[in-house]
């Protein structure tokens, strides 16, 4: 199996069977007017002026070449590598193979990594709770589905109450409560007001958001921060509380305006606010837009091509192909990145790094220690001014006086 399939393969099965069927698959694709212009054979098949597929793979590299860099500059000051944990209790074949390729992307890349299984899916909190409180873990992935949306004790699901369990101290898929509260309001750091450790995105949607800063036409680093998207449109087939709605949040905190499509409801993100859309349709918001992402997790659902116009960027999210790259290449301008898996990998291993050296180095927790000495709440004095000083100066100068005196008697 192709690794970067099975990544997004795994990211999407968090999804819910509800959220899969929410997309149902169309009646057959109307003709592309472009078709004909498709040559039967692949080899032979020429893009329209300007249009590209993007290989992820390349994107991912200078990320992951980071990351050993960051590994030796430890290993080289004494620092062993930081440990990610990952906890598997289901027999998905997908979410085992995950897990052994994010084993080996880890060791490729200096990380250590250690895997952990369950027999029986109700031990994973335990699990969760014991690598929380294990100061050798440094990072910590939970291998879903593996309650699913059951319905549970502590809460609507099960899968749902493990990641809000793990510590905001090791969530390298940044998918905690309080990551994901600070996402939604647009909070970047951890410890306002000092802003020194700056928040965990969450991998698959941060993949996205790397892919489209590398693409020259969808993010503009010479605005300030809040509007580097300003001015865009972007269309996200797919609302998951994993991918599509952190990922519309993301791109509405850099100013662009987020089309969020669902089977039943359209949204827009804009400004920190979600507005309910009325007479929009799916078809209106992709011709409107500069940038589309699909992530619908069937293989049924193809978006009609006709709908993307010139010099659009396309992300294929799902592990399923959403869109036919034949016929959209076929369109002036497009841009189409037809899979995330490697770039995902490589924002869990940045993520990961960046827990390590908020929380976990040396140095910074000899600095956190420090800091909570002198935050600490001292005994309160029994003087507050000079006056104060002096008056208790004389008072037992006058009282010392006094016992002389009676001593003498």
């Amino acid at each position: 199996i192709n690794p970067s399939h099975i990544a997004t393969f795994f990211f999407f099965s968090h999804i819910t069977t509800t959220t899969q069927t929410r997309i149902p698959a169309r009646k057959a694709i109307p003709s592309c007017p472009l078709l004909p212009s498709i040559m039967a054979s692949k080899t032979e098949i020429k893009y329209a002026p300007g249009a590209k597929k993007i290989d992820a793979g390349s994107i991912a590299t200078p990320f992951r070449e980071e990351v050993r860099i960051q590994v030796q500059k430890l290993k080289d000051a004494g620092i062993d590598a930081p440990l990610l944990v990952g906890l598997l209790a289901n027999t998905d074949p997908a979410a085992r193979k995950y897990a052994d390729w994010t084993g080996r992307a880890c060791r490729a890349d200096g990380i250590r990594y250690e895997l952990r299984t369950m027999d029986d899916p109700i031990d994973v909190e335990a699990a969760l709770r014991d690598a929380n409180d294990d100061p050798r873990v440094h990072g910590i992935i939970v291998y879903y589905p593996i309650f699913g949306q059951v319905e549970s004790f502590s809460g609507e699901s099960q899968d749902d109450y493990l990641r809000d369990t793990v510590s905001y101290k090791c969530d390298v898929e940044g998918l905690c409560h309080d990551y994901r509260s600070n996402l939604y309001r647009n909070v970047r750091y951890v410890d306002f007001p000092t802003n020194t450790k700056k928040c965990v995105l969450p991998c698959t949607a941060l993949s996205v958001v790397k892919i489209l800063e590398s693409c020259s036409t969808c993010y503009d680093k010479s605005k300030p921060i809040g509007k580097h998207m300003e001015g865009k449109t972007v269309t996200i087939i797919n609302r998951s509380e994993i991918v599509g709605r952190p990922l519309a949040a993301m791109l509405a905190n850099d100013g662009a305006d987020v089309y969020s499509i669902d089977i039943d409801s359209i949204y827009l993100f804009r400004g920190g606010r979600l507005h309910k859309c009325e007479g929009e349709t799916p078809e209106s918001c992709v011709r409107k837009s500069n940038i589309v992402i699909t992530g619908v997790p069937t293989k049924n659902y193809r978006l009609p091509s006709e709908w993307i116009q010139p010099n659009t960027t396309v992300v294929n999210v799902a592990s399923f192909k959403n869109v036919d790259a034949d016929e959209i290449l076929q369109i002036e301008g497009v841009q189409y990145i037809p899979m995330v898996g490697k770039v995902t990998v490589a924002m869990l291993e940045r993520n990961l790094m960046r827990l390590f050296y908020n929380f976990h180095h040396p140095d910074r927790q000899h600095e956190d220690r420090h800091k909570a000495e002198l935050e600490a709440p001292r005994p309160a004095q029994w003087y507050g001014t000079p006056v104060q000083i002096y008056t208790a100066l004389a008072a037992t100068a006058v009282l010392g006086m006094m016992l002389a005196q009676t001593a003498k008697k």
